[in-house]
């Protein structure tokens, strides 16, 4: 068949449906850089949608003594206006360095000096150790692999042989991380002291410490019930 007029013929061009392929392992990293990201900005954006007020005149002496104790000084003070005014509560928000303290009225109007600050000072500890940083990262290393399972770079059975090991490796040194902040609280104010104050903020909480069971090997945050034996048998 001859070519019509006015028609070109380029030999070595062939028609071929345009194909992108990308990488999978892009596809893990951009999954794990999400969750972290996530994880950093995520209790920010929390923080800016609670109704929150600035301490008052008298909160703010009584907060400036409790702060003074722990040798700790948050970027900002928040306290809640949403939660129940009886509530126990505090909270440290934002990176290293620019930590700002959450807590509610009932913090500062329903403890005694000594059982403030000794969660006050379990709280920094946990900020001062990284904690909340490395709970995200190795949640991340998690979902690295997951994501990496299901972007086919490990065949399914080994993805989920890896998941469940880095998990328990992961979440066994997140534990051992919070049981040293839990440490080095107790060593500034008292192992009884720390353990009696969580034994307080459990009971305003209306909830009884749990203690620990075979769950406790596949989270990350140890609970409360174990970490208050620690205490005691250390003492």
């Amino acid at each position: 068949m001859q070519p019509s007029p006015g028609s070109v013929h380029m030999p070595g061009l062939h028609a071929a449906p345009l194909q992108a392929s990308v990488d999978p392992v892009w596809f893990v990293v951009a999954a794990v850089v999400l969750f972290l990201a996530m994880a950093a900005l995520g209790p920010r954006v929390s923080l800016s949608l609670r109704e929150t007020r600035q301490p008052t005149d008298d909160e703010r002496a009584t907060l400036d003594s409790l702060l003074a104790a722990v040798e700790f000084e948050p970027t900002a003070i928040h306290i809640s206006e949403t939660a129940d005014p009886d509530a126990v509560q505090l909270s440290l928000h934002g990176l290293p360095g620019r930590r700002s303290l959450l807590l509610t009225p009932g913090f500062l109007d329903a403890l005694d000096e000594e059982t403030a600050i000794a969660l006050l000072t379990a709280e920094v500890q946990r900020g001062r150790l990284f904690y909340l940083e490395y709970r995200a990262v190795a949640s991340a290393v998690v979902i690295g692999v997951a994501t990496a399972m299901f972007g086919g770079l490990l065949a399914f059975s080994d993805g989920l042989f890896v998941i469940a090991v880095a998990a328990l490796v992961l979440f066994w040194f997140g534990r051992q991380l919070q049981f040293r902040a839990d440490q080095a609280a107790a060593d500034r104010v008292g192992a009884d002291t720390l353990a009696d104050a969580f034994e307080t903020a459990a009971a305003h909480r209306g909830v009884d410490p749990e203690p620990a069971t075979w769950r406790t090997y596949i989270e990350v945050q140890p609970p409360l019930g174990q970490r208050i034996d620690r205490l005691r048998a250390s003492e």
